[in-house]
């Protein structure tokens, strides 16, 4: 285990936590401004941005961490989530049954990525408490 990109990567899962619970607020944001996919969004679509590439560099940050496989197929997975999530924006269709249908399922896969976000930062704070826990003190 690398004990700083460990650290780094819990404080980037607690991040990208913070920032999907913010798409949510942005995404109701952009229904209340109206409901068309344009003015009100904007936001949600600059964060949605922000989130692939940061769930991307998570990828590499959970490689260098080292903390096992585990890890990095959860980050990997957050990234596929994302990108999912990118291509149900672009194939909707409003004002559908097909298009309100996708909407459902775009919301509950962004529930989906909070949890996950949630659960990976809890698996890498064990193991770094795990790692500092079984590491001989010092003077001892």
């Amino acid at each position: 285990m690398s004990p700083v990109f460990a650290k780094i990567l819990r404080v980037w899962m607690m991040l990208l936590l913070a920032l999907l619970v913010v798409q949510f607020a942005l995404a109701g944001f952009g229904v209340g401004y109206g409901g068309a996919l344009e003015d009100g969004f904007e936001m949600h679509f600059l964060n949605g941005d922000a989130l692939l590439y940061l769930y991307s560099a998570a990828i590499l940050l959970a490689l260098a961490a080292r903390l096992g496989a585990g890890i990095v197929w959860l980050t990997a997975l957050g990234a596929f989530l994302v990108l999912l999530q990118h291509g149900m924006a672009l194939v909707n269709v409003p004002g559908t049954l097909w298009g309100q249908s996708l909407f459902l399922v775009h919301a509950l896969n962004g529930l989906a990525l909070i949890i996950l976000a949630h659960r990976t930062g809890v698996l890498v704070r064990n193991r770094i408490r795990g790692n500092a826990a079984a590491a001989p003190r010092a003077g001892a």
